[in-house]
């Protein structure tokens, strides 16, 4: 399993907590990016043909 940290600055986590006030798909940013992962991954060759990894 791979860690990912994310540092944000105060602006950009001012943004963020607005932004998870009105839009609830961003208050689990965990779940938020595996979706776009997966998302992406549908689009690639790989991910068309159905084969997982």
């Amino acid at each position: 399993m791979k860690t990912i940290r994310v540092h944000l600055h105060p602006v950009e986590e001012a943004m963020l907590i607005e932004v998870q006030k009105v839009n609830r798909r961003f208050r689990d940013i965990e779940t938020l990016l595996l979706g776009q992962i997966r998302e992406e991954y549908a689009k690639t060759p790989k991910g068309r043909s159905g084969g997982a990894l």
